[in-house]
């Protein structure tokens, strides 16, 4: 009886040494600083997409415009195919268009303004009963197709004396001007009043003659 109480105690005494042996294996980790069973920190939820929205910056939006400028749109008045100040591409400038007229104008013909060969003055007169000078002038348009307004010049001269051969004084400039139509002519008589009973000698000249288009 005895002897059962003895082994019993000694089995007690046992367990209770390995229970403690094990409480003492435990905290090692803790002791070094370690996490030992420390709980697992909480888990963060995922972060929004930061993705930029659709806005506009300065004017500047994604498909939209910048200070006037679009992707695929305008710049200060340029678009892609379109028109850069009135110009586009294969259109007009500035009235002009390829293989086409000069804003609808016609450049004018070429001809020479000198009409001293075809104003041509003749039969210098000079008539008492009026006391004047007489010049036929015919003015002969050479061109077919363009009617010319002439501007001439006919100076009257007579001599200085009774006794002069050579007519050197002006006594008249007379300038007119006459619109001859295409292939046309006209004939004009100026004149200058001269009153003398003397002797005298005259003459009449064209000194100068311009032509130009008739408006």
């Amino acid at each position: 009886m005895r002897t059962r109480r003895a082994v019993g105690a000694a089995v007690i005494a046992l367990t209770a040494v390995v229970g403690l042996a094990g409480c003492a294996d435990q905290p090692k980790d803790k002791a070094f600083g370690g996490l030992g069973d420390a709980p697992s920190p909480p888990t963060m939820p995922p972060l929004p997409s930061l993705s930029p929205p659709n806005l506009s910056t300065g004017g500047l939006s994604s498909g939209g415009t910048s200070g006037g400028l679009s992707s695929g749109g305008t710049t200060g008045g340029l678009s892609s195919g379109g028109s850069t100040g009135g110009l586009s591409s294969g259109g007009t400038s500035g009235g002009l268009s390829s293989g086409g007229t000069t804003g609808g104008y016609t450049p004018p013909p070429t001809f020479n303004p000198n009409a001293l060969g075809e104003v041509v003055g003749q039969n210098c007169r000079y008539d008492r009963g009026s006391a004047r000078i007489n010049y036929d002038v015919t003015i002969q348009n050479s061109s077919s197709e363009h009617a010319f307004t002439y501007s001439f010049t006919v100076a009257f001269r007579v001599g200085t004396s009774p006794s002069s051969t050579i007519a050197t004084r002006t006594l008249r400039t007379d300038y007119q001007t006459v619109t001859v139509n295409a292939g046309g002519d006209r004939t004009v008589r100026p004149h200058a009043s001269y009153s003398t009973n003397d002797r005298f000698v005259y003459s009449c000249q064209v000194t100068s003659a311009r032509k130009s288009l008739a408006r």
